[in-house]
């Protein structure tokens, strides 16, 4: 794990780096009022919706919601890692970058000479493949339909049957066999340094910022293993990185495609079929998929059509639902890879193969398995759907998917929602119960949904204001008392003491939905009326610290009506509920009550 650079160093780099001036390199900004605006860089618009707070030194998008400061749109905009943003931005300013606290796999002067070392690694496959020695290599991808501008462009190469061809070359160029051991591109065995990769075609792995990191090699005719992965190393883990982002230019783009091995990424680039990336020879990790997060809200699974393929596809939509990053599933027909697709059928074909949800991929596979002409059958679909169904947290898609099992097989809607668990939708069931009570009792449950809403506003301008520097009378409001995620957040720094590190703890925030509400909450409280800010702030704690006694009366109540109390807890629970009224009744009255 690398360390981390000291903190007064980073509020350095943050403090040296005007936003504006930053953002400018990317985007044409023009000032409007206190605000400079510009299109958005993160999503495709016409109108301006993307303004950067120069006092604040913050952005916002009001149109996708992106937001953060300059490392965390450095962060985006370059697909860095915090640690590589910062020092981006202190190479900008020409500040000098210290070493890392903590154990670091490799100095930086190692790091380099490995980078080095790969590089020119790089270039002697790439010469190797059209020399004598890769005769077979170069016929092999021209046998794929792989033309010499698309391996210029990935960087292919070759290797010779020879042991110890590159460990040679690489160490007149004055590399040690230390650093080619280090590298991964020379083993050590018995005291003789040979070559790790011999006889197979090469695919360089790039990092996001085109440095060569690994290779891939497939074994040319017969042998095994069919491909040969590099190894971790100072500068690669092959859990924490992915084929192909190196070719993803521009900004963030609406979805990736994932694919299982590299020459499917780089068929279905020559066939135009844009933003494809792939796993590194390994199963698909949560690392992988929070980078892909960084270029794309959405991942189109397009793996092999045969069963191991599908197999994976139904671990992977697992690890996506665990990551809470949304994925389809293109269903590549008659148990083709995407490479063997797109050469007979063209890169439009893949596209027009259009996608599929999760749920529905994994209810097409389970329907799959059954003769839903038996009785039986269609029963035990019917269990096995409702499982599927049973994931998923939004009412209206369990709706949806319990109409399709209710087409399928016949059973009721009821019996279905019953066998995944749910209730109806609550819309749906304040609908009917309004239809059942009287009409005073309707207008009542109205009445809650509002007052919650009030509630959440009240949340919202009271975190804004806390962010522009406003104070609570200590102990009037609690950090419990914010349900909202972006506001729980501002007020536990605010009320704590830590406003000073909001800038620091929102680079930490990796959600970026989450980072733009905050980023929202940061902006707006500034812009509120000192002179209205006193009332607002009564009116809010006033209404949080209402719904607090009303949710502590909803608990005793509920413990009241529990069997078995003894006298005494009646008598504590009715005592307590007393207070709770009077204070309610108080602040309801605008009386300022004494803290419960």
């Amino acid at each position: 794990m690398a360390g981390r650079f000291p903190s007064e160093w980073i509020d350095e780099v943050r403090d040296r780096s005007d936003i504006v001036s930053v953002v400018s390199e990317y985007v044409p900004l023009k000032r409007k009022g206190a605000k400079f605006w510009g299109l958005c860089p993160f999503h495709g618009e016409k109108t301006p919706s993307f303004s950067v707070d120069a006092e604040r030194q913050l952005y916002y998008c009001f149109g996708c919601h992106a937001g953060g400061n300059v490392i965390t749109f450095v962060m985006n905009m370059e697909r860095m890692e915090f640690p590589e943003a910062v020092v981006h931005l202190a190479e900008r300013a020409h500040m000098e970058v210290p070493e890392r606290t903590g154990a670091d796999p490799a100095p930086k002067k190692d790091r380099d000479r490995l980078y080095a070392a790969l590089t020119a690694a790089a270039k002697f496959y790439y010469k190797t493949l059209y020399s004598p020695q890769g005769e077979r290599a170069l016929q092999y991808l021209h046998g794929r339909g792989i033309r010499d501008n698309v391996i210029r462009r990935f960087g292919l190469g070759a290797t010779a049957a020879g042991h110890a061809s590159l460990t040679q070359h690489l160490k007149e160029q004055g590399f040690s066999e230390k650093e080619l051991t280090e590298a991964n591109l020379a083993l050590e065995r018995g005291g003789r340094v040979f070559d790790t990769f011999r006889d197979r075609v090469m695919f360089p792995i790039f990092d996001p910022r085109g440095r060569v990191i690994a290779f891939g090699g497939r074994v040319i005719g017969q042998g095994e293993p069919k491909y040969l992965n590099s190894g971790d190393t100072p500068v690669f883990n092959k859990r924490r990185n992915v084929y192909g982002l190196n070719f993803l230019k521009g900004g963030r783009r609406d979805r990736l495609r994932l694919v299982e091995g590299y020459m499917d990424v780089v068929s279905l680039y020559q066939h135009g079929v844009d933003g494809c990336v792939a796993t590194l020879g390994t199963a698909l990790t949560p690392e992988q998929i929070r980078l892909m997060k960084r270029y794309a809200p959405e991942i189109l699974l397009t793996y092999d059509g045969d069963g191991a393929g599908q197999r994976a596809i139904a671990r992977g939509l697992d690890l996506f639902e665990a990551e809470r990053v949304p994925a389809r599933v293109t269903v590549v027909p008659d148990k083709m890879d995407p490479d063997e697709f797109v050469r007979a059928r063209g890169g439009q074909a893949l596209e027009e193969l259009g996608s599929v949800d999760a749920t529905t991929y994994r209810l097409d596979a389970l329907r799959a398995q059954f003769d839903l002409d038996d009785a039986e059958a269609r029963a035990r679909y019917a269990v096995e759907g409702a499982k599927v169904i049973r994931r998923l947290e939004d009412p209206v898609e369990v709706e949806r998917f319990v109409g399709r099992l209710h087409e399928e097989t016949g059973f009721t809607r009821e019996t279905l929602l019953e066998q995944v668990g749910k209730r109806p939708a609550p819309q749906d069931e304040a609908r009917r119960l309004d239809a059942a009570q009287p009409d005073g009792m309707a207008r009542a449950r109205r009445g809650e949904t509002k007052a919650e809403d009030g509630a959440l506003r009240a949340e919202r301008e009271l975190a804004s204001l806390l962010a522009a520097g406003e104070r609570v009378p200590e102990g009037l409001i609690r950090e419990e008392d914010f349900t909202d995620p972006a506001c729980a957040f501002v007020a536990r720094l605010a009320l704590s003491g830590g406003r000073s590190r909001i800038q620091e703890a929102l680079e930490q925030v990796e959600d970026e939905a989450l980072r733009g509400d905050i980023t929202r909450l940061l902006t707006t409280g500034e812009r509120v009326d000192p002179e209205r800010r006193p009332q607002m702030i009564a009116d809010c704690t006033d209404r949080l610290r209402l719904r607090r006694l009303e949710r502590e009366i909803d608990d005793c109540q509920a413990r009241a009506a529990r069997p078995g109390l003894t006298l005494q807890e009646q008598v504590e629970l009715a005592t307590r509920l007393n207070q709770l009224y009077d204070q309610v009744e108080r602040l309801r009255r605008g009386a300022k009550g004494g803290e419960p």
